[in-house]
């Protein structure tokens, strides 16, 4: 089965790239691809075989640890951005990321996270009733946005006068804007500032914590506490905003299971995973590294190339999902989904992620029954969240 070299990144492609993982999986293999930094990176899309990349001890992030000695990674000739980018919690391997993990980890637990429910519920009313109000509204701006903005800020500890810098801090490191390593110096200037006022005032939020980790037996350096805080960040905000976004969309693009969710809203929680497995917020783990030969997929990748596992391309397999190219919450196998990644780098924000979601999915079904999308779900077909807005009539 012939592949173009760089197939994955051909527009056509970035369109509906679900034909593309349908091939590599009937492939019966790893299929080769080169980005577009001319970069081999090995596609894996088949459910079972994600799954044991995730869990591969041969897989993982830091290169400069298991490759050759030319892999070797100094940092003190690197940008501010690039070390920060390289202590990222996503990009680390135990036992860093084991130390750093860790340190944040009881801040999400179920338990944690489950005492946040009144203050969110109360958040999403508040934008429900302004929606209302407004009549017409993008759905991304007035009602996926502000909650998880919101919730992972106060989490962390970010006063709400600050919030929309982060934002536009946050909006500007994801897209990969010429502006985005000074967005991450900037960011991190402030949260220096940040972290000495809570040495000064300690409060009850993840910051301090962190500062109480950092100066406690050197458990936390400074670069490592930017990356993590930067990440909570990011990754609290961008990820649940794309799910509620894509639910929203999702659902009022199949009117029978829209006016399922609204004669009863208890379905929310199923029209999350649904959403997750369907179109989930991460298409590609953020890629690895394979540190010897190995067998995967019924092929082999070689020792050193980079291995793209697919998320998406993992929760549409045939073998595991019935009818898996279609939205449908009432499928009794959508449980099996992995679109938070499985092992030691599932995602840390799992059940918060679930539980805003879940929250304004409710709300809005109770609160905004008329909702309709205000252009042609045809035109979605593409929908980029964070480029296109999704207008939407109340």
């Amino acid at each position: 089965m012939a592949f173009g070299v760089s197939e994955l990144w051909d527009p056509a492609v970035r369109h509906d790239p679900h034909p593309f993982y349908d091939r590599v999986r009937a492939s019966g293999g790893p299929v080769p691809q080169v980005d577009p930094a001319g970069n081999r990176l090995w596609v894996v899309a088949g459910h079972a075989d994600v799954l044991a990349g995730l869990r591969h001890p041969e897989i993982g992030h830091e290169m400069h640890r298991r490759g050759p000695g030319g892999w070797q990674r100094r940092t003190d000739d690197l940008s501010e951005a690039a070390r920060i980018e390289a202590r990222q919690l996503i990009s680390l391997d135990p036992p860093d990321h084991t130390r750093l993990r860790g340190l944040v980890s009881g801040g999400f637990t179920a338990r944690a996270v489950a005492r946040l429910e009144p203050w969110i519920t109360d958040l999403a009313d508040r934008l429900v009733a302004r929606a209302r109000r407004l009549g017409h509204i993008d759905a991304v701006t007035d009602l996926a946005d502000p909650v998880p903005v919101n919730v992972i800020a106060e989490l962390v500890g970010i006063p709400e006068p600050d919030r929309p810098q982060f934002r536009a801090w946050s909006a500007a490191i994801v897209s990969a804007r010429p502006d985005g390593p000074a967005a991450t110096s900037a960011f991190a200037a402030y949260l220096d500032e940040l972290a000495a006022a809570r040495r000064a005032a300690p409060a009850d939020d993840l910051i301090t914590a962190l500062v109480v980790a950092e100066d406690r037996d050197d458990r936390l350096d400074r670069d490592e506490l930017v990356a993590l805080v930067q990440l909570l960040l990011i990754a609290g905000q961008e990820t649940t905003v794309d799910l509620i976004g894509n639910g929203l969309r999702l659902m009022l693009s199949h009117p029978e299971q829209w006016q399922a969710l609204r004669a009863d809203p208890s379905l929310a929680a199923v029209v999350v995973e649904e959403t997750l497995r369907f179109r989930g917020p991460v298409e590609i783990v953020p890629p690895r590294y394979a540190f010897a030969d190995i067998e995967l997929g019924g092929g082999r990748i070689p020792a050193y190339d980079r291995v793209g596992l697919s998320l998406w391309g993992a929760n549409r397999d045939p073998a595991v999902f019935e009818r898996p190219h279609e939205f449908d919450i009432h499928r009794a196998d959508v449980g099996r989904h992995i679109a938070f990644g499985y092992g030691i780098h599932f995602c840390l924000g799992a059940h918060l992620a679930r539980l805003e979601s879940r929250i304004m999915f409710e709300r809005i079904a109770q609160e905004l029954p008329g909702l309709r999308l205000a252009v042609d779900p045809a035109q979605l077909d593409g929908f980029r969240l964070h480029h296109d807005g999704l207008p939407m009539q109340v």
